[in-house]
């Protein structure tokens, strides 16, 4: 059985395939504080810029990680949330999917996904984002990682 690290990379790898996204981060939720610990990119970036991020400074992470119902931001939206967006452009992509990822009921990472070139996410994207992210919660629970 392969370890949580391991496990937490294949999901962001999954996710960046099934998605044709461009990159992926899982970030452990730790009390108010995300601090990333897994990630997968199709190039050379990296999407660590710090040591965590504050969700309350963040509201649509908030959102997600309180009622975990699934959230798309772009560039390209009339009128995107400015903290994401922010985020986004220190970046460098375009569009995020935020996805909340549970361990015995209760929220425990939060998945990232990100695109450039234009790329946006919508409802499909979320269903199949969340089958995959259901499969991971399955996987680690019944490993007891």
């Amino acid at each position: 059985m392969p370890e949580r690290a391991q496990l937490l990379r294949l999901l962001c790898r999954e996710l960046v395939e099934e998605l044709g996204a461009s990159a992926c981060a899982i970030s452990r939720i730790l009390g108010e504080l995300l601090v990333q610990v897994a990630e997968h990119t199709t190039d050379e970036r990296t999407l660590v810029v710090g040591a965590g991020y504050l969700i309350p400074d963040y509201p649509l992470t908030a959102r997600v990680v309180e009622d975990g119902e699934p959230v798309a931001v772009s560039l390209v939206d009339p009128d995107p949330d400015p903290d994401e967006a922010a985020l986004l452009a220190e970046l460098g992509y375009e569009s995020l999917l935020m996805l909340r990822l549970s361990l015995a009921g209760r929220p425990w990472a939060l998945v990232e996904v990100y695109a450039d070139g234009g790329r946006r996410f919508d409802a499909a994207d979320a269903e199949r984002a969340g089958t995959l992210v259901s499969a991971a919660e399955q996987t680690l629970a019944a490993a007891s990682l």
